[in-house]
């Protein structure tokens, strides 16, 4: 028989490896002319039907699952986080190469602390604060801050930013709302919040811009590495691991971006960004690895 704990986190680090795909396959959809609108409908549409097959299938009714209406409202509602951060995210891949955007986007962890903390009404303690100073100053490394060695659009690095302060808010929310659902069918409510959003939000260009072949092809692919694959893996083997491993994995989802940037894409990556990627996932891990050590009898 098949010990689950042993495995749990082989497949949580293929979680979070598949979130590091979606922003090369972004670039590659534009460049075949798919426009960004059109991309994003079709990524959250395929996710709400794929994963409410998945509900039909393990016929897991929200009826059955000790919530109420307000509750599963205002979970649809948070999802709507999601949806702004692929909002900024795709808009600022337009104008930053794919490793950029990702060490900008790693910026939701110490943001998610400062937003837990304020919402707690509590402060962050000495090693939650030294490892925000790491991330920040991993992220001056990693994104080629210092020294500059690259022409970095303001404007992107600002769109990635608040990708960021909206993964931020995703992480929050998703972690006080809806405790009482199932964790898949909390995904899927999380998001149709998100696909509302991007109907709405990107109603403009989904009138004028063509719905080509490769563009639902392109969305399916995404919504597959974004949201069913990963979402469903830490669903699934999340709560078989110990405590503060899960963070540690979902790191890898930065090196797995700027490595498939560099397969797919082509970009480059010096040492001294490297050196600050190394920095951020240490920052990451430091105090999951503290922490478990403290807690141990």
């Amino acid at each position: 028989m098949i010990n689950v704990k042993k495995i749990a986190p082989i497949f949580v680090g293929l979680g979070a490896i598949s979130f590091g795909v979606p922003a090369s396959l972004f670039k590659i959809a534009r460049r075949e002319g798919v426009a960004n609108g059109p991309l994003l409908f079709w990524s959250f549409l395929s996710a709400v039907v794929i994963l409410g097959v998945i509900q039909l299938v393990r016929h897991a009714r929200l009826k059955g699952q000790a919530t109420s209406w307000k509750q599963i409202g205002l979970v649809i509602a948070a999802g709507t986080a999601s949806g702004f951060t692929n909002t900024f995210y795709i808009q600022a891949l337009k104008l930053i190469p794919v490793a950029v955007a990702a060490v900008m986007l790693m910026q939701a962890v110490w943001l998610s602390t400062l937003l837990g903390a304020v919402i707690h009404h509590r402060r962050p303690s000495r090693l939650q604060t030294v490892s925000i100073v790491l991330v920040l100053l991993g992220t001056i490394l990693a994104a080629g801050l210092f020294p500059i060695t690259q022409a970095l659009s303001p404007w992107g690095l600002l769109l990635s930013f608040l990708a960021a302060c909206s993964y931020a808010c995703t992480m929050q929310f998703t972690a006080s709302l809806g405790n009482n659902l199932d964790p898949l069918s909390k995904t899927w409510l999380l998001c149709l919040g998100a696909f509302i959003l991007i109907a709405i939000l990107w109603s403009p260009q989904l009138i004028t811009a063509p719905t080509t072949p490769a563009t639902v092809g392109w969305g399916v692919l995404i919504a597959l590495f974004s949201m069913v694959f990963p979402l469903v893996m830490y669903s699934l083997f999340m709560p078989y691991l110990e405590l503060g491993i899960g963070p540690i994995l979902s790191s890898l989802e930065l090196p797995a971006s700027i490595v498939v940037a560099f397969v797919l894409l082509g970009e480059t990556v010096d040492w001294v960004q490297m050196v600050g990627v190394v920095v951020i996932i240490t920052a990451v891990v430091l105090p999951n690895v503290l922490n478990r050590r403290r807690a141990r009898p």
